[in-house]
């Protein structure tokens, strides 16, 4: 067994130690600062896998040679079944690559040539062959690479390679629309490749500090493998039922092995009652999943720190494991009442009217959603069937979706609860003849920001997937990059002294970098997230730039040729951003502030996916034009 060994489920294994030609650790470095690659470094810097040199510099700009490389790949890889016989005339078995070398020839990384040309610079597309034979990415259609200016200058060993780069998202290529396979690699050039593989995990997210938790455990392990935890395997990880309160989740088991070990790490969502999901974890867990081995019950450990819930199951280092995960000074440690602690108070009964006439309710604040008007909800009805009728006939596909609001979720505790039972019954009844997508089951309480009306866009992954059960997509949210702003108040706190605050989260990739956003109203802004509108009475607007009458998102490079149409409100705009991969247009109608007769001008509906999304407030209280 090998000690502490912990392996990611993604295209790579986490590295140690990985030196891209450095000589010494130098885990702070001077000359990355402003660089486009900074952040990239820096992360790899972090987590612990890649140094400097001697003078504290990590020099981005140098190109690497093919036995730096090699030394790079050897170090992420498993040892192979077998060793090659096969050696290079020029690789020395005194030389500091040689092991290296041989360990990729052996894997089949490297072709078994004459030369290995080790003092050679290694070439961008050299880099791709090797990577994409070490982790076994393929390319499904190679005339990907067309859509470069130099595709066609890929030589003809590489191209199957360099286009599973391109396909998978890792390769974008240069403004100038080029990708230079012939240029030597610099070693920022290098990271910024094999980062999107998941070769290093971010310090703070899951797998980081799965990692930091094994790093701090000296008791030999099995290596293990570390799986996302999604609602098709909660049950088996975790003992739960579903995955409510919890933002996300990773489960660690044995890789290869008859030892019973399982280490699983949640985040819980914020607001959720850590007492009460610690406790289901602890009471539900089966320390006999393996069905032929199992673990002590006593070595069945629930620990927490902040929002982070650690469950061992391990007969040798189970208080070892747990207290390693309590050493990296997470957040507050939330006790078990077994272990002396107490929950958290029990949430209220009722939720509280603000001065403002807000409710309150554990800390969510909200609008009432007062009576029904019936009037306005079978406007709402006719306004759609209306615009179906009028414009739709040759749209490809049209649905509906009705965004619960916060009241919903709390609807049995307020003191006149709102009648949910007929609005939904009136809108089913008269738009029976377009599609709906259910997303009352796919939502609940912590799902929405605590100050702000809207939902958080990092837990829409049950919405899309409803979504896209009925609309034919798939989106994972995991696959994206987090970016957080703290201190963050909504429109429900704004300007209010003493106003409690949180944290925002919104996603990036590929796709919402480079789309072109075409807003009617401000021309010169073209970017999804408008981060200067957080300084604003409403910051939830830095999503498309908030309210307008018409946007038009580009992505050119879709996974599809579809191409999409919302009629929307407010909370449209934190979920398109999560759609852009999916559709190569999607154009977004806001008939609150755009005569629904002006329709004909801006938008053409043919061949295109129409989707109806609105939240329950709006169709309420608004009358749509």
């Amino acid at each position: 067994m090998k000690k502490n060994s912990f392996v990611a489920r993604s295209a790579a294994a986490a590295m140690a130690a990985v030196m891209l030609g450095g000589s010494v650790s130098a885990y702070a470095v001077t000359d990355i600062s402003g660089h486009w690659a900074e952040s990239n470094i820096q992360k790899w810097i972090d987590a612990g896998v890649i140094n400097g040199y001697n003078d504290d510099t990590f020099r981005p700009n140098n190109n690497i040679t093919r036995a730096e490389f090699a030394a790079i790949l050897s170090r992420v890889l498993d040892d192979p079944s077998e060793q090659t016989d096969h050696r290079y005339s020029d690789v020395a078995e005194t030389a500091w690559y040689f092991d290296a070398v041989q360990k990729l020839c052996s894997l089949g990384v490297v072709s078994v040539d004459e030369k290995f040309n080790p003092n050679n610079n290694i070439t961008r597309e050299q880099v791709m062959v090797m990577a994409a034979r070490a982790f076994n990415l393929k390319a499904k259609d190679t005339s990907i690479l067309k859509k470069f200016a130099d595709g066609n200058k890929v030589s003809s060993y590489a191209v199957d390679a360099v286009a599973a780069f391109v396909e998978n998202g890792y390769l974008n290529g240069y403004s100038d629309n080029t990708i230079r396979p012939l240029n030597n690699i610099t070693r920022a050039e290098c990271v910024k490749l094999l980062d999107p593989l998941g070769i290093v995990a971010d310090k703070n997210s899951l797998e980081g500090i799965m990692q930091s938790i094994y790093d701090g455990v000296k008791t030999e392990l099995p290596k293990t493998m570390s799986t996302p935890i999604t609602q098709d395997n909660v049950q088996y990880y975790l003992g739960l039922t579903s995955m409510n309160g919890i933002e996300e989740a990773i489960g660690s088991d044995a890789m290869m092995s008859s030892v019973a070990h399982s280490v699983c790490l949640v985040k819980a969502k914020e607001g959720a009652d850590i007492a009460k999901l610690m406790k289901d974890i602890k009471d539900n867990a089966n320390p006999r999943k393996w069905i032929c081995v199992g673990v002590d019950p006593e070595n069945v450990i629930v620990k927490s720190q902040g929002n982070y819930i650690l469950l061992v199951m391990d007969n040798n280092a189970s208080q070892e494991i747990a207290d390693s995960f309590m050493s990296l000074g997470l957040g507050e440690e939330t006790k078990l009442p077994e272990d002396g602690g107490t929950e958290k108070p029990e949430t209220p009964d009722k939720p509280t009217v603000e001065a403002d006439g807000l409710l309150k309710y554990n800390d969510y604040y909200m609008d009432s959603m007062g009576e029904i008007r019936p009037d306005y909800v079978k406007n709402f009805v006719n306004k759609v069937n209306s615009i179906n009728s009028e414009y739709l006939k040759n749209a490809s596909n049209v649905y509906y979706a009705i965004v619960p609001s916060k009241q919903y979720f709390i609807n049995d505790k307020v003191e006149k609860p709102f009648d949910y039972d007929q609005m939904f019954s009136t809108i089913r009844t008269g738009l029976k003849d377009i599609k709906e997508i259910d997303l009352t089951n796919a939502l609940e309480l912590e799902d929405y920001l605590k100050t702000d009306p809207h939902w958080r866009q990092q837990d829409l992954q049950n919405v899309l997937n409803e979504m896209g059960k009925v609309m034919g997509f798939e989106t994972d949210l995991s696959t994206y990059t987090k970016n957080t702003v703290d201190n963050f108040t909504g429109q429900h706190g704004y300007k209010k002294e003493g106003f409690a605050s949180e944290q925002l989260t919104y996603l990036t990739n590929s796709a919402i970098d480079n789309a072109v956003v075409e807003n009617y109203q401000d021309k010169e802004f073209k970017k999804v997230y408008n981060t200067a509108k957080l300084e604003t009475e409403s910051p939830y607007e830095m999503f498309l730039s908030g309210p307008t009458p018409l946007i038009t998102i580009t992505n050119d490079e879709a996974k599809t040729d579809k191409e999409l149409v919302i009629f929307r409100d407010s909370y449209a705009s934190s979920l398109a951003p999560l759609l852009i991969e999916n559709y190569k247009t999607i154009t977004l109608v806001d008939i609150r502030y755009m005569a629904s007769s002006m329709l004909p001008q801006f938008v053409n509906f043919d061949g295109k996916d129409v989707l109806f999304m609105y939240n329950d407030q709006i169709i309420n209280t608004v009358t749509l034009r």
